[in-house]
């Protein structure tokens, strides 16, 4: 997996994880943007995230299985919109694309975490 493919894997879960959900379901959405991840692989990614303080883990057990839900801390959702900002930048900068503003739900000031009208105010779109 590429660096950028892998990069772009970590900004997913933090967003998805926006709402609690399981491994199953970030898998879920993983792949229904494109991205063929095993769930090997996304455990360690998702252990990673946990290890930064940027995902929150909680289990619980349902009958006889234990199911583990997964939400974006604080410090995640901060980074989470740093870096939605920094890929939105690279994205105008590269593609000449305006993004649309964040979904409400997501609870961060648009300022935050995508371009501003003033970020564009002096780019040509061509």
């Amino acid at each position: 997996m590429k660096a950028i493919e892998r990069a772009a894997i970590r900004v997913h879960i933090l967003g998805i994880a926006l709402q609690p959900g399981t491994q199953d379901r970030v898998l879920e959405e993983l792949v229904r943007r494109g991205y063929r991840v095993q769930p090997s692989d996304l455990r360690l990614v998702l252990d990673e995230l946990i290890g930064r303080g940027l995902l929150d883990a909680q289990d619980e057990m349902i009958g006889y299985q234990k199911r583990r839900t997964y939400e974006t801390t604080p410090a995640g959702r901060m980074s989470w919109a740093e870096e939605c900002r920094a890929l939105s930048k690279l994205t105008h900068e590269v593609f000449g694309t305006r993004l649309p503003p964040l979904p409400p739900h997501v609870g961060i000031d648009d300022s935050q975490a995508w371009l501003s009208g003033a970020d564009l105010e002096d780019v040509d779109d061509q």
